[in-house]
Order: structure tokens, then sequence, then C-alpha cells
């Protein structure tokens, strides 16, 4: 389906707009990786909230399984795990850029304590070596966030390679993915590599994703204003779609059989 669509430009529901993130700063705590683009902590909240919201009302109270197959460098995920890990059971990436890759497991790893713990010991060299106001600030992000996981269940947290607009099957351990959250490549610094226009793209991604999605489930798809989202109407359904921060979120709900098969784009 591709339509000219009704979006209404909400209000945050459950993000207060005075409510401090800077411990989540990419490349404070988090790893910043050069080229990548980072999404706003208080908008891929938001749109995580407003999932989760919806699954309960359908009887699916999580914990929630999520899917990002745009990940880049995992910065997105890795602060959800962090701001809702009780909610999460496990966290799946994916991408076609390995150095992203790299990134994206070291950040997906700071939801955990142990890996919080690996980068706290990390950044108390940095502050010994460098004593730099910025690596003391740092370390106080990483306990503060420390504290704040300590109650949570460890979440199973895995990123691989993978392209979502190919041919090849996702990996057997994708199942059952109750969230897909993702941002598409636009602009300058991420795009879809010559593999085809935002609409043809963005409808073989849904079709790959849809057997993978256990029911109820949502995909939520952000985009820029000026790119066009494509999907079978027979096999997804359109929750919602409102705008934030000049986004636009569009969440969709699996139906039907799984669709056949799109050639991918060339």
């Amino acid at each position: 389906m591709d339509k000219e669509r009704k979006i209404s430009k909400n209000k945050y529901r459950f993000v207060e707009p005075g409510d401090n993130y800077e411990d989540y700063s990419s490349g404070r705590v988090l790893y910043g990786a050069p080229g990548a683009t980072n999404f706003s902590v208080r908008l891929i909240s938001e749109i995580f909230q407003r999932c989760a919201e919806y699954l309960n009302s359908k009887g699916n109270s999580g914990p929630f399984v999520i899917y990002d197959p745009l990940c880049g460098a995992g910065y997105s995920l890795a602060v959800l795990g962090l701001l809702h890990g009780s909610s999460i059971k496990s966290i799946f990436a994916s991408d076609v850029d390995s150095i992203l890759l790299e990134f994206a497991n070291k950040n997906l790893s700071l939801v955990n304590a142990s890996g919080l713990d690996k980068r706290i010991e990390e950044l108390k060299v940095f502050v010994e070596k460098y004593t730099k106001q910025s690596h003391k600030d740092a370390l106080e992000s990483a306990y503060r966030l420390r504290a704040k996981i300590a109650s949570h269940s460890s979440i199973d947290e895995r990123a691989f390679h993978a392209d979502i607009l190919d041919e090849t099957l996702l990996p057997s351990f994708l199942l059952g993915v109750d969230i897909v959250i993702t941002d598409l490549p636009y602009g300058k610094l991420t795009s879809w590599g010559g593999m085809g226009d935002d609409a043809t793209a963005t409808r073989t991604l849904l079709d790959k994703l849809h057997d993978r999605l256990h029911g109820p489930a949502i995909a939520a798809i952000s985009s820029h204003k000026q790119q066009r989202l494509e999907y079978d109407a027979d096999t997804y359904h359109e929750i919602m779609a409102f705008t934030l921060e000049k986004r636009n979120i569009v969440l969709l709900e699996p139906t039907g059989p799984p669709p056949t098969p799109t050639p991918p784009p060339h």
C-alpha cells in the first residue's frame, strides 16, 4: 500500500519534555560511530512505549523481543535496553555494514551488567590516564546507568550481519519478534546503498519481516517526511501514524498469511 495518509502531529504522551537524557548521549557511555546517525532518545522511548501500550491492549504484556534490521551502530536499541530493560526480553540487531556492527555489538553489551562493568573499568583507565572532565562525567553516568539496570533481568542481545533487502533468509534464531523498530536510511550519511527507492525497499523489508513477527506484534517504521512508505495492505494493517521531531512514524500490525517474496530491488 502506498497512500496519502493523514499523519497527526502528536505531542509526546509518555515522555516529559524536561526529562534529562544526558547519561545516554552518544560518545559518553554509549559508543559513537563515525558517520552513524543517532536517533533522539526521547523519540525512540516514545515509540517503544506506544508499541508496548498497543501490544498490552491486545494481551501481549511482554517482556518483548525487539529487532532492528537497519541498526547502524545500535545506539537506539541500547538506549531502549537501558531505559526499558524490565520490559525487554531480547534485542536483535542487523546491518550490512560490518564496521557499524562492531559498534552495535559494543553498544548492545551495555544493556547488561557485565557490559556496563567492563565499560566502567575502561572509563576508570581514561580518567586516570587523561584526567579529563569529560571522562569523569562519563564515569559518573556509567555508575548511574549501572544502578538503574541493577534490578533488570539479563537481556539476550545479538547483532549480526544481514541484508534485509536481499533474498537470503533471516537466521533461524530470529523468531517470535514482538516489535520491529527501525529508522529508514536517508540523506548523505546513510542510504539504501543503491538498492532501490524508498517505496520498493520498504515493501521488500516488510515482506521479509512478516513471518518473523509473533502476533500480536508491531512494526514501527520511522522515516523522513520526503520518504515513501509502501506495504501490502493484505499483510499489514496501519494502527497509527504520527509526526514527532520532524520524523513520520507509522505503526503497522502484521495480518494475513506471509506475503509472496518480493524480488529484491536493483
